[in-house]
């Protein structure tokens, strides 16, 4: 299975850009690594579809974290993702079987800026729609004209974004200025027509979309990565103070630590603990 890719296209007669994810394979890592039940694959698949395209504001180096603390139902849920695609997420609690329908809680984005302090901004969720929480964040938090839509049956989504006005006819002779609504409806048979392919040909994509108009600005592969390692893990643990860290080793001079994110095992020794 290839690699997950996102697709950059530019409509210049109309003014709008068009972001393509075709995410199989980062879907199916995640349940992999993960090992999650139906209802909750089924938040994963629709979160990160949605998210995964706010990569393409980010600049080079950038990161950003996405983090939605639901009281009703409660889950934590967070994705930290960057500028080259990689990305990593965390649902808690692990038995989380309920794919919600409306959210009530806060949405809070981090971007982590090359050359200035973070960016973040917090929304409150009423009663939200799951659905809705990543195109209300690119309005309020973002301050973009943008709309995500998912395929209903595969692993793909499709951002549009509307570009901001200039005097496009002067530049383009046979240029239209028409709202989202309109370019959503006339997009609407292309896309379609691409979620049902279903297919991860780095062409076919590129051809179909060049074909109606859209100039190919490039693509780059979203997967998931989790950098961390026995030294983040003992970083973490020697946080504790010396009599809780007794009390770890009480039982056994060796414990388990596992990573949140991919689920990977460390051991950690007492003698490691004591070297640092």
């Amino acid at each position: 299975m290839k690699e997950s890719r996102l697709y950059s296209f530019i409509d210049n007669k109309s003014g709008f850009t068009l972001h393509f994810l075709e995410g199989t394979k980062l879907i199916s890592d995640l349940n992999n690594i993960h090992q999650i039940g139906p209802n909750a694959l089924d938040y994963y698949r629709q979160t990160v579809l949605t998210a995964q395209q706010m990569i393409t504001f980010l600049k080079s180096g950038e990161n950003l974290g996405l983090y939605i603390d639901s009281e009703e139902p409660y889950f934590r849920f967070k994705i930290e993702t960057n500028h080259s695609g990689l990305m990593r997420t965390l649902l808690l609690p692990e038995e989380f079987t309920e794919f919600p329908k409306t959210i009530t809680g806060m949405a809070r984005i981090s971007k982590v800026l090359t050359s200035a302090q973070p960016y973040t901004s917090v929304i409150k969720l009423n009663n939200e729609k799951a659905s809705e929480v990543i195109n209300n964040l690119l309005r309020d938090s973002y301050q973009t004209n943008s709309r995500v839509i998912i395929s209903d049956h595969l692993d793909q989504s499709v951002m549009i974004t509307k570009l901001p006005k200039v005097d496009i006819k002067k530049v383009i002779e046979d240029s239209e200025d028409i709202s989202m609504s309109e370019y959503i409806n006339k997009m609407d048979a292309i896309i379609n027509d691409v979620f049902n392919k279903h297919s991860d040909d780095i062409e076919y994509f590129v051809q179909t979309f060049e074909n109606h108009n859209l100039t190919y600005l490039g693509s780059k592969e979203v997967k998931f990565f989790c950098p961390c390692s026995k030294e983040r893990m003992l970083t973490n643990l020697l946080t504790l103070g010396a009599n809780d860290l007794d009390h770890v080793f009480e039982e056994d001079e060796k414990i388990e630590m596992r990573c949140d994110y991919c689920n990977k095992v460390y051991y950690i020794t007492k003698e490691d603990a004591q070297r640092h």
